[in-house]
């Protein structure tokens, strides 16, 4: 695999956990925001040099959706 194809499939999984740990009964099963996630990856990431694409909007959204996808499934 690629180094970017990897590296988008690592945002991908990264946001999956966000969601799924940060979605709780306690909460009513309310789901963490977007802008939520957003900035648990820019402070997890900022200062990081090895994966821009932790902090490209783009990619962040498409693994949002998707990782809301499959929380809708289960």
């Amino acid at each position: 695999m690629g180094k970017v194809k990897q590296a988008i499939v690592d945002v991908h999984e990264e946001v999956a956990d966000i969601v799924m740990s940060r979605t709780s009964l306690e909460r009513g099963h309310e789901t963490v925001s977007l802008p939520e996630v957003q900035t648990i990856l820019f402070k997890k990431y900022w200062h990081k040099n090895n994966n821009e694409y932790f902090l490209n909007e783009d990619v962040v959204i498409e693994a949002y959706k998707k990782a809301i996808k499959q929380l809708e499934e289960i």
